[in-house]
Parts: structure tokens; C-alpha cells; sequence
């Protein structure tokens, strides 16, 4: 999908685009294969063998996947066998391709669809649903696409929940609870949780508020000024500090699941 989706949401186009996309998303067994994606390329024969479906089934599912360009598809060799090693194809999740399909999935929920389009937002939830069950992305909560945390989900619950690092000199002090969301030291971009890089409320409605950190807070790549709260919306990309070893999160918060 491009950048532009926002943008071409009343072009008839991209709403075929839209429910192609849908439609390569819109089966388990192709959301089964995302998932054994995620950790490791795989050969057509260990795909089979996870989802227990036949070659030319998997082969048919993969074209969807790969076409819609959330699978790529590269040269590799096959593991030891009894007459050797052989050259096969190797499967793999596109490069940001999990982040990809969530903020996708959340910029087509804020499509104003008409009533002549209720099919397709029908199949949208579907998916959605579908998704969450599969990946374990329940609404609300921080999906964390970077660093050596990443695809970790975060739940969020109460009205205050502060972000930071954990404390090198006093891990102790700094535990991960239900109000708290501690990441390892190695994002050392992002101001400790005893004075926290940043805090997500939730009242009537979600904001971020940066606790005056050094590095700052960004929503959607702009920078969000410290100590004033932020509205925040399904789909929105959080990225707490610069450089290397910042933080980025996906918001989630599809209140159609």
C-alpha cells in the first residue's frame, strides 16, 4: 500500500487496492504462515509441514502473500537431507511487513466507507479480527516494531501508564507492572521509568504527554512539545528518542474488534 491512502480513499481504485489487500490477509491459513514467518525464512516443505496443508494449496497461498508484497521470496538452500543440500526457495516476512499490515489495517478503519461499501468494511473487520487472534494484537496497547524488543505487545490499562528504560544501577526499582512499561537498558535513547521518558492517558479519550525527556517524544514523526498532553488515535506511530536506540511503538486501539 503507499502513503498515500489517506488521500485516494474516494478513488475507486483504491478501493479495489483495498479489498485485494484484504483478500490476501482474509484467510487463516495465510495468517498462519505470517506467523511462522515472523521467526525464520522458511522452504515451501516446512510451511507445509506447520500448516499441514498440501504444496499446491501453500503455493497458491504464498503468491497471494507475495503479490501483495507482504512475503518475499528469495534463492536459499534446502536443510541436510539424506542426498544432501539442494537449492529451493526461501520465504520470508517483507521488511516491516507485520508494521506494515497494522498500520495499513488502521488507516483503512478511519476510510469513511458509505453504505454502498458495506461489504468491504465488513471484510476490513473481519480481517482485523482475524489478525488480532492470530498475532495476539488486542486493542488497546503499544506494538513495540523496534530494537531488541521488538513485536513485543503491550497492553494498556488504567488511566496513567508510564514508558521508560529500565534502571541499570536499581533494576529493582524500576519492575514492569500494569502502570509501568519498563524497556531493557539497551534502548538508550528512551529516559528511565523513575523519571519517564513519556506517559500514556486515558480519560475519555487517549493522549501521550512527553515527562520532559532529553530526546523527546514524536507522533507520527512530528515532535511533540514536553509536558502538554498529545492526542493519540489508532494506527499512530510513537517514537520515543532519536537516533539508534529510540523506541517505536504502533498504537492500537480499534474499538470495531
Amino acid at each position: 500500500m503507499t502513503n498515500n491512502t489517506i488521500q485516494a480513499k474516494r478513488d475507486p481504485e483504491y478501493l479495489i487496492e483495498m479489498s485485494e489487500y484484504l483478500n490476501a490477509l482474509a484467510n487463516p491459513t495465510r495468517l498462519q504462515i505470517l506467523a511462522a514467518l515472523e521467526v525464520k525464512p522458511l522452504e515451501l516443505k516446512e510451511i507445509t509441514t506447520i500448516t499441514k496443508t498440501s504444496y499446491e494449496n501453500i503455493r497458491k497461498h504464498l503468491d497471494k502473500l507475495v503479490l501483495a508484497g507482504l512475503v518475499r521470496k528469495d534463492a536459499g538452500m534446502s536443510s541436510e537431507t539424506m542426498t544432501g543440500v539442494h537449492p529451493v526457495w526461501k520465504y520470508s516476512l517483507a521488511p516491516g511487513g507485520m508494521e506494515a499490515i497494522i498500520t495499513n489495517l488502521s488507516m483503512f478503519s478511519k476510510v469513511p466507507l458509505t453504505i454502498t461499501h458495506t461489504e468491504l468494511a465488513d471484510q476490513l473487520k473481519t480481517v482485523r479480527g482475524e489478525l488480532a487472534d492470530q498475532f495476539g494484537q488486542k486493542s488497546p496497547g503499544l506494538y513495540l516494531t523496534t530494537g531488541p524488543e521488538e513485536k513485543n505487545i503491550y497492553p494498556l490499562e488504567g488511566e496513567k501508564t508510564a514508558i521508560g528504560r529500565i534502571d541499570p544501577v536499581d533494576p529493582a526499582s524500576s519492575q514492569p507492572n500494569s502502570s509501568r512499561i519498563v524497556l531493557s537498558s539497551e534502548y538508550r535513547s528512551v529516559s528511565r521509568v523513575s523519571r519517564p521518558h513519556c506517559i500514556i492517558w486515558h480519560t475519555d479519550k487517549w493522549e501521550i504527554e512527553d515527562y520532559g525527556s532529553t530526546s523527546g517524544t514524536f507522533v507520527n514523526t512530528e515532535p511533540i512539545p514536553p509536558r502538554t498532553r498529545h492526542e493519540i488515535r489508532d494506527g499512530d506511530i510513537i517514537i520515543l528518542g532519536t537516533g539508534n536506540f529510540s523506541a517505536r511503538f504502533l498504537f492500537l486501539n480499534d474499538t470495531t474488534l
